[in-house]
């Protein structure tokens, strides 16, 4: 195993971290009011549509970014190079992303592309996928069902053959931004199918008829996913993502690596609390020894964090099975996350409860993190699982 990076992978490395000293760090007091809705990319699915002015103003400053980043060749990273991207590997997206994670200000090099819709073929690549790499239009992710939330093999929807359509009925729980959104990738069943079998990815416009948004339901994380309805909504057969029947791989692979994202992410959410904490000890009236025992615990986990999560991105780069890892990854750091965020809320006190404080701002958006994707208990279920098919080769037991 080697995680170091490749010459033009280190340069890239240390142009973004130039790129956060120069231009995020900057900014981080005046994101400190931002409103919740920007973090990540998501912001630009909402935030466009909104007539405040705040908001318009936050707008102008994450447009501003990504020009900056776009002109010193800090965009379309993680894009294949057919079209017209970097292409680079998963332990230098970790080591990029490790670099943007020193600063508070939510931003990402690139628009927000679902993995899966490299998938695309034919009329599909010009309709769907090129406009979201160039940032022109945006896609929610619709599998969830309000009876099979966290076994995805249960949904109920149905994708029913009508000669050149299929027609969908069923409903979606928790896409995120799905009001908004110009497609969605959702997915359903064939007639006559169960578990795994049959599920089927579509690419549905969001203004197709018959698709229905019953609400949006706003979290305190700034998230607002909603509930769908999918009453006859006739879906052209072009618009079948990959292979008939094969979406649960599809399901499977934009799962698998986004939770790497998730590991890496925590984990520089979890250095700058600890960053808070020790700056608040500093300035206080304290017990050092007491705190240097917490924080030197808490600073021995991360270490093992981020090693974890580069060990399932170089497996990932060398095309190997890393649903053991990625779940892993998802669990111990969404987890671990939430225990340091407690700690500083404990620490620091009541000041840290303000809506405003950072500490507030990152505790809404980490716990979420917790269930989202794969909630907590599901990555418990995926590891468990792992143990008994590999029995005990897996853990190395004699």
């Amino acid at each position: 195993m080697d995680f170091r990076l490749l010459k033009e992978e280190e340069e890239l490395r240390l142009k973004v971290r130039e790129f956060v000293q120069a231009e995020l760090v900057p900014l981080e007091s005046i994101f400190d009011e931002a409103p919740d809705i920007f973090e990540g990319t998501r912001w630009k699915t909402r935030a466009r549509l909104s007539s405040d002015p705040e908001v318009k103003r936050y707008i102008e400053v994450m447009e501003g970014l990504e020009r900056k980043a776009e002109a010193r060749g800090l965009w379309y990273l993680d894009v294949p190079k057919q079209y017209g991207g970097l292409q680079v590997s998963n332990v230098a997206m970790i080591a990029v992303t490790e670099e943007l994670e020193q600063s508070s200000v939510p931003f990402e090099l690139g628009n927000h592309v679902s993995n899966i819709l490299y998938g695309c073929k034919g009329e599909q690549v010009e309709r769907f996928l090129l406009p979201c790499i160039r940032g022109e239009k945006t896609a929610c992710f619709g599998l969830t069902e309000p009876g099979a939330g966290s076994d995805p093999s249960m949904l109920a929807t149905t994708a029913s053959p009508d000669g050149d359509y299929f027609i969908l009925n069923g409903s979606k729980i928790f896409p995120t931004f799905a009001d908004v959104a110009d497609f969605i990738q959702v997915f359903a069943r064939l007639p006559g199918t169960q578990g795994h079998e049959g599920i089927t990815c579509f690419l549905v416009e969001t203004g197709t008829p018959g698709y229905q948004v019953v609400r949006s339901v706003a979290t305190i994380a700034g998230t607002e996913p909603c509930e769908l309805v999918f009453e006859n909504c006739r879906v052209p057969k072009g618009q079948v993502l990959g292979e008939l029947g094969k979406g649960w791989a599809l399901n499977q692979a934009w799962l698998g690596a986004r939770r790497f994202q998730v590991g890496i992410r925590s984990h520089g959410m979890a250095k700058r609390t600890l960053r808070l904490v020790r700056d608040y000890f500093k300035d206080a009236v304290a017990d050092s020894e007491k705190s240097g025992v917490s924080l030197g615990g808490f600073i021995g986990e991360l270490e093992a964090l981020r090693s974890l999560t580069y060990f399932g991105a170089w497996k990932a780069d060398q095309g190997m099975d890393v649903r053991f890892e990625a779940a892993s990854v998802k669990l111990f750091s969404t987890e671990l996350l939430h225990r340091v965020i407690d700690f500083g809320l404990e620490v620091i006190g009541p000041s840290a409860f303000r809506k405003t404080h950072k500490l507030g701002r990152f505790f809404r958006h980490a716990r979420i993190r917790r269930i989202i994707e794969g909630p907590s208990e599901i990555q418990r279920h995926i590891i468990q699982r792992a143990l008994f098919r590999e029995g005990a080769a897996l853990m190395e037991i004699r």
